[in-house]
């Protein structure tokens, strides 16, 4: 079988939809070994796939661009593929059959996505919702990684869970049950990963732990890696104005090495998001052995499962609560370290490649 997979959302450094474009065609190089791929990337991520055993059409066409599809739909179509597969989420609509990956509603359904101009996300949000429905419409089907993501698609959307399919994440700086149980950790942190848009909660989150730290100041510090992105300066702003500023270190950019060893040494991971599509630090995090608070009635909570404890996102007393309990209650964590490993384990990129092949097999012209 011949695969098209469009990653034009591969980043020379790589953020969420980076580590999933990435782990996907890893693993299905080593699901479908005999099957022919050929990737769409972008010049600057290139060499991201100089070890695969793939072929690279470079394109400077942007995602989400006026004009997307008049440049792509014919270029798509000349390559002759059996399957399309778009990592990204709306796009290009052409004859070939096609699989786009819905990662999240949360452009669409959160304020303050596209910052803090009224107008500006009013705008954008009818914008993109128009194209991702064009795309939906479109293609012969959709992978989502949640139940959540998936029943919230077809909530914004009706009927599109008809063609959806739950493909779930995983993750590479860990082997599977491979993580160290966080029963003395090494260094005396709270850790938190991602970026720093309105959906993250971010501010919640740090005057909780301002106040955490104005009750005990031995509280632990907290260490936060954040992507610099258009949503960084006011997150820097909040960071500097709340009390306990000198205990929030902020990193951006760090290798996986780094990556791999803060969520080793940690106390605990924090991630109160007020919506995730899945949520691969937490996992990430997991992997490593570290016990998470994350937030209820999300796709963090659905990833977690009795491996977590879950807070109101919207509540900065129970943040607080979230991360007081994980602080202050050593058997505690270690219980949910040993839990957040095994979880993690029933995750995997093979997992999630296997599933989309089985889907690709379904909807292929010739079946096979």
């Amino acid at each position: 079988m011949r695969i098209l997979i469009d990653a034009r959302a591969l980043q020379e450094h790589v953020d969420g939809i980076s580590r999933y474009s990435l782990g996907v065609l890893n693993a299905m190089l080593k699901e479908k070994p005999d099957w022919d791929y050929t990737v769409i990337i972008n010049r600057n991520a290139v060499m991201h796939l100089e070890d695969m055993n793939v072929t690279c059409l470079l394109s400077d066409v942007r995602r989400f661009s006026h004009g997307e599809k008049r440049l792509m739909n014919g270029f798509v179509d000349s390559i002759g593929a059996d399957i399309y597969l778009n990592l990204s989420m709306a796009g290009p609509c052409p004859e070939t059959p096609t699989v786009i990956t819905v990662h999240d509603l949360i452009v669409l359904n959160q304020p303050g996505y596209f910052g803090s101009s009224l107008i500006r996300n009013i705008l954008s949000r009818m914008i993109f919702r128009k194209k991702l429905k064009q795309s939906i419409d479109h293609a012969a089907a959709v992978s989502v990684p949640s139940n959540v993501t998936l029943r919230i698609l077809d909530e914004t959307f009706p009927g599109s869970a008809d063609k959806s399919f739950v493909t779930g994440e995983g993750q590479d700086l860990f082997a599977s049950g491979t993580g160290a149980v966080h029963d003395s950790p090494g260094e005396d942190y709270l850790l938190y990963i991602g970026n720093a848009r309105a959906y993250k909660n971010l501010t919640r989150l740090v005057v909780a732990y301002s106040r955490l730290k104005a009750i005990n100041p031995a509280f632990p510090k907290m260490i936060m890696v954040v992507r610099k992105d258009r949503a960084f300066r006011e997150f820097m702003r909040d960071v500097e104005d709340c009390s306990a500023k000198d205990s929030i270190t902020v990193l951006s950019h760090i290798s996986d090495s780094e990556l791999k060893e803060l969520y080793s040494e940690c106390i605990g991971f924090v991630m109160p998001s007020l919506q995730e599509g899945f949520g691969l630090p937490a996992l990430e995090a997991m992997a490593g052995g570290a016990p998470v608070v994350v937030s209820s009635g999300t796709a963090l909570e659905e990833l977690a499962g009795a491996a977590g404890i879950l807070v109101d996102p919207e509540s900065v007393t129970d943040i607080m609560h979230g991360m007081a309990l994980l602080v202050s209650q050593p058997e505690l964590r270690k219980e949910l370290s040993e839990k957040a490993v095994v979880r993690a384990g029933e995750f995997s990129w093979n997992r999630t490649a296997r599933i989309l092949a089985a889907r690709f097999e379904e909807i292929s012209p010739d079946g096979l």
